[in-house]
């Protein structure tokens, strides 16, 4: 359960990374993008936790 946890965040923090690519605005460029990369750590850090 906790792989396909850390899967799909994974698959999602790619997701909203492609997302902003396709955003106009800067702002909400850079937002989706910080997102993205915090969903995509959450998910590296369920697979090792400390």
């Amino acid at each position: 359960m906790q792989i396909i946890l850390s899967i799909l965040m994974f698959i999602l923090g790619i997701a909203i990374m492609t997302v902003s690519f396709k955003a106009k605005k800067e702002l909400v460029y850079y937002l989706v993008l910080t997102v993205g990369v915090i969903i995509f750590f959450v998910g590296i850090f369920i697979i090792f936790p400390k």
